[in-house]
This record gives C-alpha cells, structure tokens and sequence, in this order.
C-alpha cells in the first residue's frame, strides 16, 4: 500500500528554522535522506542502531538530505535534520498501526511497531495512521513548507517500506 507521494526525509507540517539541526556527520559515515539517526558519544551524526545497554531516553532525529562524508574525517561534513517534536516522513520495516509507537527498526534508518519486550529507549516517535497529500514548498521564504492533505480517511496501518509520517519524538 503506498500512501503519498511525498519521500521519507520531509518536514510534513509548517517547517522553520527551529524545526531543523545541522549536526556534524561522524567519520566514513553516509546519512541517507529519511533515515532515522542519532548522535553518538563522540557528538556526530550516525544512523540510527540498536543499543541494548542504554539506561535513558535519546533523542532522535530524521535525516532531510543525503550526506556522504565516507571518505571524511568527523565533523567534515553537516547533516540537516528534523528535530523531535515535528511531524516528518520515515520508512516503516513491517505493518504498522496506527497510534502505534515505533522504534529503530534491523533494516538501518528505518521504523518498527514497539512492542513491550523492545527497549523503551529506542522509542523514535508515534504513527498515527494518517497519509496522503502533497508538500508545497515556499518560493520566497526559506525552509518554509506546508503539507496539503488529499484526502480524509479513517487511520490505516501501513505496509512494509511505506512512506509514513510519524511525530518525532518519545509520546
């Protein structure tokens, strides 16, 4: 089931200055556009991984271009990144529901359904089962858009490598 034609990696609602980071990317890393990723201990950029031996909440951030620093040292290159608290677009591994809380799914980047045996602290955000519409991008004011819905229909779950919008952020 595809919902939109929006792509991962996309601000869904009015997007600011204060919606966006640039965070430095870590050494021979490439951050794609939609992966979900985190900071590591050093402060860089990295996609998301699986971590079982966190003991507290991190946040989370969704990669909106592609970054290649492969080649590069730590800090060479920038990322933009949605920060928590936005709605934005990700790629779901698996069905998910909606209302579902989702986490740092095994495809690297990607979005799963929790579950109560899944760590709480890779918690990225809540699909809320609501797709489709367009973006329209701003011709006079920078990083300003605004997400139009084509359609109301009741919450569906969505399909594995969906497109989905998902509120970034632990709910």
């Amino acid at each position: 089931m595809a919902f939109g034609t929006t792509g991962a990696g996309t601000i869904t609602k009015e997007q600011t200055l204060l919606s966006i980071r640039r965070i430095s990317v870590a050494g021979t890393t490439t951050i794609t556009k939609g992966e979900v990723c985190e900071i590591n201990s050093a402060g860089d950029l990295i996609t998301a991984i699986a971590e079982s031996t966190r003991t507290r909440e991190i946040p989370h951030y969704v990669a909106l271009e592609t970054v290649d620093n492969s080649g590069g040292s730590a800090s060479d290159l920038f990322c933009p990144v949605a920060v928590p608290g936005h709605y934005v677009t990700v790629i779901a591994d698996g069905v998910i529901e909606p209302g579902e809380r989702v986490i740092i799914a095994g495809t690297a980047g990607q979005v799963v359904a929790y579950t109560s045996s899944d760590e709480y602290d890779e918690v990225v955000g809540t699909y809320f089962g609501k797709e489709g519409g367009s973006i329209a991008k701003s011709a006079s004011t920078p990083y300003a858009e605004t997400f139009t819905d084509s359609a109301d229909f009741n919450p569906v779950p969505c399909a594995n490598d969906d497109v989905i919008e998902i509120l970034l952020g632990v709910a």
